[in-house]
């Protein structure tokens, strides 16, 4: 299965206030291509305390240049992957995520910057279904929509991880939380960088021609295979 390297990844951070819209929409700590092995990338953060109800909220970025695959291909099985780590907390087995449509970082060639944590965030376009950002250090593999795979044919597929039922659902919890996300970037066999995997079938020209399959066929007068619709008007 082919696989993509995020060109652009990194998580926004709200600094931790009493005011819930004001923690949810306003970005004010940035990162981008951290190659650390602890990464606090996701979080809901609530906390009465001995006083006022305090919140704070993370979302975790990444862009992808699709380019070499987004034509000429029918693309199955998109799934986006990253390294978790065991400080990672929240529910049973770790908190729920959604991965939903982001439109920062450019064409995964920009950095982020805390104006893109909440207006360049979807929240009406998503891109998996409620999935478990596992509280165990091993891999995660999330598996990606239609919706996303559309997306990935514009040359681009940008996303952004997101806490479900608080930040997607645009809600605060009826006690105090604490879900946090934390992803391993460090190179060599302890982590990498996120990357989206899939099947790529070649959609062009797939019929015999003069009695040669269509398997031993890579291209026609020079025309590559994947780029031919039809031979003489058939």
């Amino acid at each position: 299965m082919p696989k993509i390297d995020a060109s652009k990844y990194g998580y926004i951070r709200s600094n931790t206030g009493s005011n819930f819209n004001t923690a949810r929409q306003t970005g004010d700590v940035v990162s981008n291509q951290a190659t650390t092995s602890n990464v606090k990338s996701m979080q809901y953060f609530q906390d009465s305390g001995k006083g006022a109800t305090n919140y704070s909220f993370a979302r975790f970025f990444c862009a992808f240049n699709t380019s070499s695959y987004s034509t000429g291909y029918t693309i199955t099985n998109l799934t986006f992957n990253f390294r978790s780590t065991g400080s990672t907390q929240g529910g049973t087995f770790g908190p729920n995520v959604t991965i939903l449509k982001s439109t920062a970082q450019g064409n995964a060639n920009t950095d982020l910057t805390t104006s893109d944590f909440y207006s360049d965030v979807d929240y009406n376009t998503a891109y998996s279904s409620n999935s478990v950002w596992t509280n165990q250090a091993t891999d995660v593999s999330i598996s990606l929509n239609a919706t996303a795979i559309t997306a990935f044919g514009t040359d681009y597929l940008k996303l952004v991880v997101v806490q479900t039922n608080n930040d997607l659902g645009n809600t605060s919890s009826g006690s105090n939380e604490g879900d946090y996300g934390y992803a391993n970037f460090a190179g060599g066999s302890s982590g990498y960088v996120p990357y989206i995997q899939f099947d790529a079938v070649a959609s062009g020209y797939d019929n015999d021609i003069v009695g040669v399959s269509a398997s031993d066929i890579g291209e026609v007068d020079d025309v590559a295979a994947a780029d031919i619709a039809k031979i003489s008007g058939a």
